[in-house]
């Protein structure tokens, strides 16, 4: 008898019917297939590309597929977020929403200063304009998702496969503009909604740029002071670093360095700055509009209602300042996974605002 037919306890193993057989097909998921589509892809597009970029295609395959799933992964997490605060702004009464964005400036106001800046910025330089092309954006970009959704389930050959899987990438490309022609209703329209939002963003831009100078200015000055001694330390070092025939590089390459550091500290110090007025300016928000709202409705009988809402107020502002302080003026796990989209619009805003 086979050793590895007793168990530890001296009993025989014997198979039951219905123990499922190791010869049994795995089913594969929609995931593995669409990761399987995508690694696909990537080699038919690499065996068509030029050799050097074919060899970057080859090895870059398993990270690309990554991403892939990674984005298919979260993608419906943020679409069923996007719903919810659909859902959210379309029941709340105005009070209330006001509020809850009190809540949000109070506890995380630092670390998305710029992009808040950037939405009164919006407000200010016509907001009825910017929203108009919005939703005639969302709305094409609705019909263009409905399309692309149902052209990925087509399997005009019928050989039970969708017909996207057997294209090649450019067949592919050219099949998705195609869909992408059809699904857009309104192209002058759509292309004058585009137009507009561009045309407010400039207008955004050029307003950031003069809230945040004394931001950039400070970097600027603190590079300016610190160039020569960095250039008195860093120069011997890397000169036996670098080959020759780049010592020409070392000079510039210290300052753009030096300079970058200096801003980055100059913008930490901007989030503190704008962590402690956002503090103060949403913790005040989320206790008056509160309060205003049930007193409103008769939830509470408070003779000085603005002077509870100042002591609240207040004391919010004392926490929310603390908590972004023991977060780091970010956001801790998992909430920077959710918050990841508007944390690469803050990246963006700044960077355009620096540059």
């Amino acid at each position: 008898m086979a050793i590895d037919a007793v168990t530890s306890e001296g009993f025989l193993k014997v198979p039951h019917a219905s123990a499922p057989s190791a010869a049994l097909p795995r089913v594969r998921s929609q995931s593995d297939v669409e990761n399987d589509r995508v690694l696909a892809l990537i080699s038919r597009a690499s065996a068509s590309a030029p050799p050097q970029l074919a060899v970057y295609l080859k090895q870059a395959a398993p990270a690309i597929a990554l991403m892939w799933k990674f984005i298919n992964l979260v993608a419906p997490l943020y679409v069923a977020m996007w719903a919810m605060c659909v859902r959210v702004y379309e029941t709340l009464p105005l009070e209330l929403l006001e509020a809850l964005m009190g809540l949000g400036m109070c506890f995380a106001g630092g670390a998305y200063c710029t992009s808040i800046a950037a939405i009164e910025a919006f407000r200010l330089t016509g907001w009825k304009t910017t929203r108009r092309a919005l939703l005639d954006v969302y709305a094409e970009a609705k019909n263009v998702q409905a399309a692309h959704a149902a052209d990925d389930k087509k399997d005009d050959d019928r050989d039970g496969k969708p017909d996207v899987l057997a294209l090649a990438p450019a067949e592919l490309l050219q099949r998705k503009v195609k869909v992408l022609a059809l699904a857009v209703k309104d192209p002058d329209k759509m292309m004058a909604a585009v137009g507009g939002l561009y045309t407010s963003w400039l207008a955004v831009q050029g307003t950031l740029r003069l809230q945040y100078a004394k931001t950039i200015t400070l970097g600027v000055s603190i590079a300016n002071e610190l160039e020569k001694p960095a250039m008195s330390w860093l120069v011997p070092i890397a000169v036996p670093l670098i080959p020759p025939a780049y010592h020409h590089w070392i000079p510039t390459i210290i300052r753009v360095t030096i300079k970058s550091v200096a801003v980055f500290i100059a913008w930490q110090l901007q989030i503190i700055i704008s962590a402690v007025q956002s503090a103060i300016r949403g913790g005040r928000l989320a206790a008056r509009k509160t309060l205003s709202y049930c007193d409103r409705h008769g939830y509470i009988q408070v003779a000085d209602v603005d002077g509870l809402a100042e002591v609240i107020g207040y004391t919010l502002a004392v926490l929310g300042f603390y908590t972004q302080w023991q977060w780091g003026f970010g956001l801790p796990f998992p909430l920077n996974l959710i918050m990841f989209p508007f944390t690469l619009i803050e990246w963006y805003i700044r960077y355009t605002v620096t540059g």
